[in-house]
């Protein structure tokens, strides 16, 4: 029996090749990874999905942890006879691939986590347990317009207006309640003390511009607690680097991937 919600789906990619399962962040959707996915599924069968309390998807569980996530995604894969994936994530997406490859290393080949951290940090807390009460307060229409000011440069929105619209348009079709759950997980995430028992071989994204997600200077150090794990930086890049560098993120994925 299932014990989570249902995870609105969508597969890609020729049968029988290898899978690549991407995790949506908070206030994302599952056209966040569209472009990467697109790209690889001529030589992987790609998985993107909806968050709970977003589009089809379910709610989410509540109280809502980064380890409820992770069997999320592995019920899903369970429902799609998917035995091994590698995942892909950012933001809080890629410290769930992280968390996932620690919690079933036998269900997940390779990971690739962007501009994440294993563990919240003591002065970051409050802002996330502000954006909370200013979602249940007053909806995600205007925190929607404060988180993506914050990920995109006023210059590259002004040159990028689809990309800042596709931004939007997905965190409004989030629910609050998804929102708020998966901000209580992001909170209360905490596996730095595991990251040497990683198995599975690992690539970390970092963004040059990112101050708050994941700094560079924060994946640097993580980069050498993680067996077989390397560490590639975007110049001249913020936060949501494959929406603001999709050509080389893409390229950094096929070759890790393989």
């Amino acid at each position: 029996m299932n014990r989570f919600g249902r995870l609105e789906h969508f597969v890609a990619g020729p049968a029988g090749a290898p899978w690549v399962t991407f995790v949506p962040g908070i206030g994302n959707d599952a056209s966040f990874w569209r472009r990467q996915a697109d790209e690889l599924s001529d030589t992987f069968q790609t998985l993107r999905f909806e968050p709970w309390g977003c589009g089809a998807s379910g709610a989410a569980p509540n109280p809502c942890t980064i380890d409820d996530v992770a069997d999320g995604i592995v019920e899903l894969w369970d429902s799609l006879e998917i035995d091994e994936s590698s995942i892909v994530g950012l933001g809080f997406g890629g410290s769930c691939a992280m968390n996932l490859g620690l919690r079933h290393p036998g269900r997940v080949s390779r990971i690739v986590a962007c501009c994440c951290r294993p563990r919240q940090p003591d002065d970051r807390r409050q802002f996330w347990r502000d954006r909370q009460a200013a979602a249940r307060q007053n909806g995600l229409a205007e925190l929607t317009d404060i988180t993506v000011d914050r990920w995109l440069s006023a210059e590259f929105r002004a040159a990028n207006p689809q990309t800042d619209e596709s931004l939007r348009a997905a965190m409004r079709r989030n629910s609050v309640e998804g929102y708020c759950a998966y901000v209580s997980a992001f909170i209360e995430m905490e596996f730095a003390d595991r990251l040497g028992q990683l198995t599975a071989p690992t690539l970390l994204i970092a963004a040059e511009n990112d101050h708050g997600g994941g700094p560079p200077a924060d994946m640097a150090a993580m980069a050498p607690q993680i067996p077989n794990a390397s560490l590639h930086v975007i110049k001249n890049c913020g936060h949501i680097c494959n929406h603001e560098a999709p050509d080389e993120v893409s390229s950094l994925l096929r070759r890790h991937l393989g």
